[in-house]
């Protein structure tokens, strides 16, 4: 019996070592960025979240997006009376989170990035320079849970009146995120220099040809 107890002890011993071989080659390494989106994810928004599997014949695997229907996030926008937008991300419950995100202003159909934000009293929060454009995204620092943010863009110089969406990308976990999540389209005016935009510029162009036309015909 004390032979035959050994002999079991070994292979017992020799399968559970087979087991974890096993499971170090077949358990993929991951990635992503963990402190922000860079960018070369501007155009599609998209994570970089793959699987690397350690067997070099398989090829490495993207994690996809969730269904914008199920996303437990909401994007509105409100138009202030210095021309800028104050956009509000929140969640839904509120007891959800994100831990990464990446959010854009774009003219209605179109894929690019416009305008410019600031207001950002987040610290987890930084401004991102997609191309063509300098702070037109903003993403995360690091993946702190984050329930609520306020943020302020700035519209474009042109053209003079323009439709916007605002298109955001939310990752709760590695394996589960929202890619490209749109508020409602909001119709704004072109923000032409500080504290002036366009709707008040072409009210003081307007006010000053009117008296300029009076003055001449006295």
């Amino acid at each position: 019996m004390g032979s035959e107890d050994k002999t079991q002890r070994q292979m017992a011993f020799s399968s559970a070592i087979v087991a974890l071989l096993t499971v170090t080659v077949l358990v993929p390494a991951v990635q992503g960025y963990s402190t922000g989106a860079p960018p070369g994810a501007c155009t599609e928004m998209y994570p970089n979240h793959r699987m690397n599997h350690e067997n070099a014949s398989l090829p490495d695997e993207r994690y996809t997006s969730q269904n914008l229907s199920t996303a437990p996030y909401s994007i509105t926008a409100s138009v202030m009376g210095n021309g800028k937008v104050k956009v509000m991300l929140r969640t839904n419950p509120s007891t959800k989170y994100w831990e990464g995100v990446l959010l854009q202003a774009r003219l209605q159909g179109t894929d690019a990035p416009v305008g410019m934000w600031e207001g950002i009293t987040d610290t987890n929060i930084q401004t991102r320079d997609c191309p063509g454009g300098k702070k037109n995204a903003i993403t995360h620092k690091s993946e702190k849970k984050t329930y609520t943010l306020d943020v302020t863009w700035i519209p474009p110089a042109s053209p003079a009146n323009m439709t916007v969406v605002f298109r955001g990308t939310f990752v709760e976990e590695f394996e589960e995120f929202w890619v490209g999540l749109e508020s409602q389209a909001y119709p704004v005016n072109a923000y032409v220099s500080a504290g002036v935009p366009m709707r008040a510029l072409t009210t003081v162009l307007t006010g000053t040809a009117l008296l300029a036309t009076i003055a001449l015909m006295f």
